[in-house]
């Protein structure tokens, strides 16, 4: 008997989707790469957290999904040598996209799950990319001017600083009241020396006096 390549059965007819299928693998290989390059990432994950609440409230950043957050975030975090706050990461990636990074022109995001050379950014249309760069343009400007509130909406925090009329320095009344008494002692060593030269004086005139009656 001879063995010939038989054809293909065709796939059952409760035959899963081939594309479904991929896509959760790609998003298992997602959760796979994000617990071993950002759970132990300081800061990553409340970055990541602030910026899911931002394309929430924000009509320009809804074209990033997670995995572009994911990629930028790690990316952004992962390339200062030193750990950074929340609020020095979020001003780090607002930098970052403020720059140009996710314009055409940029050198692009490459996906590490991926054996093939494929960009993540590459379903951002030119008009979303250039809003996202606005908008953390803008963003990172009221940063710069002390108005973070304004980028997370929450109300804004009481000053715990002084006013600038409190600021005077508290005279010190223990240093008043010794200078005063210092003061009040060299008046009287003062008086005191001046009738001491003075009693001299009259003396040494009476002596002279009563010499020249001699």
């Amino acid at each position: 008997l001879r063995f010939t390549d038989a054809a293909p059965a065709p796939p059952p007819g409760d035959a899963l989707n081939k594309e479904a299928c991929l896509k959760a693998l790609a998003q298992l290989r997602h959760a796979k790469w994000f617990q071993a390059r950002c759970i132990y990432l300081q800061s990553c994950q409340v970055t990541l957290r602030i910026l899911r609440d931002i394309r929430a409230r924000i009509e320009s950043w809804r074209p990033l999904n997670d995995w572009m957050c994911e990629l930028l975030v790690e990316k952004v975090l992962s390339s200062c040598l030193a750990p950074l706050s929340v609020g020095d990461a979020l001003r780090r990636f607002f930098e970052a996209v403020a720059s140009g990074v996710l314009l055409k022109t940029g050198p692009g995001l490459p996906d590490p799950c991926e054996k093939e050379s494929v960009d993540v950014l590459a379903p951002l249309t030119g008009q979303e990319r250039e809003a996202i760069t606005a908008s953390a343009q803008h963003a990172l400007r009221l940063i710069a001017f002390n108005q973070i509130y304004k980028v997370l909406c929450l109300e804004r925090l009481p000053d715990v600083r002084p006013p600038l009329t409190d600021r005077k320095r508290p005279m010190d009344t223990s240093n008043a009241s010794d200078e005063v008494k210092k003061d009040k002692k060299e008046g009287e060593n003062g008086h005191s020396a001046e009738e001491e030269n003075s009693s001299g004086v009259a003396v040494k005139m009476e002596k002279m006096e009563f010499g020249s009656r001699i």
